[in-house]
């Protein structure tokens, strides 16, 4: 944190390896309070309360060049996230095994690849709030949220709605999507709906299970009754990566009787 603070040209990477066997929101609950403490100084950067401050290490606050990974398992060893983690985070699951690809191992691919070399700017969020961002981006701020608004009443009837935060961070991700030329709009939203919203959804019920069928209507244009051939659904969704993990989640449901994001 320290180098952080000393050098604001470059990027710092926090890594918290398998970070979920303790609650993240008890250990990291000053952290959490420190982010919403986030502001804009005299100078143009954003800059916090202290995250310490003492006569050995000076005052240290949690500048926008730090970045917080985290590493997670979801067994019966660890602990779930909570909505107040979840909201603050982009979850991304790495679950899909091939165990035949050699080509890591080839002669050509085993050369010695140099670093490339970056600079905080590349990576530093321009908006705090969407006062900040709403200039020139008005057009998709309105159109990302009024899915937003049709996700929400999907979600109500579990209560597992989101507020201001989540709709906020998913704009700010699409104008930065757009801004640099990434992915079409539909491939973006499709990675923030899977991201930060379904990790949100568990239940037993069969009022969870509605729930995920019409997100799974909204992704595809297909009712999930109708879902004989999901293979051929799933190539023509407007968000397939969503709607695969959807089906997933019904599935699992249907056939242990409980269903999660997570793969347990």
């Amino acid at each position: 944190m320290k180098q952080a603070n000393q050098n604001r040209h470059l990027p710092h990477f926090v890594l918290l390896d398998e970070m979920n066997l303790a609650r993240v929101e008890y250990y990291f609950s000053d952290l959490l309070s420190l982010m919403e403490t986030k502001r804009w100084d005299d100078n143009g950067r954003i800059i916090s309360d202290p995250v310490i401050e003492r006569e050995e290490t000076g005052k240290l606050t949690l500048p926008d060049n730090v970045y917080f990974v985290g590493t997670v398992n979801m067994d019966e060893t660890t602990h779930p996230f909570s909505k107040k983690v979840l909201d603050r985070a982009n979850t991304i699951e790495y679950n899909e095994v091939v165990l035949n690809h050699f080509d890591f191992l080839a002669k050509e691919h085993s050369e010695q690849v140099e670093p490339n070399s970056i600079r905080n700017k590349q990576l530093a969020a321009r908006f705090l709030t969407l006062k900040d961002a709403y200039p020139g981006n008005e057009e998709m701020i309105h159109k990302t949220t009024e899915k937003l608004m049709e996700i929400n009443r999907y979600l109500e009837p579990i209560q597992a709605q989101f507020a201001y935060r989540v709709r906020d961070e998913i704009c700010f991700y699409m104008i930065y999507n757009e801004q640099a030329g990434l992915l079409d709009r539909d491939t973006a939203f499709d990675y923030q709906l899977l991201q930060k919203i379904l990790p949100r959804i568990a239940g037993n019920d069969v009022l969870t299970e509605k729930v995920l069928q019409d997100l799974f209507q909204f992704c595809t244009a297909h009712y999930w009754e109708d879902n004989r051939d999901l293979e051929h659904v799933l190539a023509e969704a407007r968000y397939p990566k969503s709607a695969k993990k959807i089906a997933h989640m019904i599935r699992k449901n249907q056939v242990e009787g409980f269903t999660s994001f997570w793969n347990q």
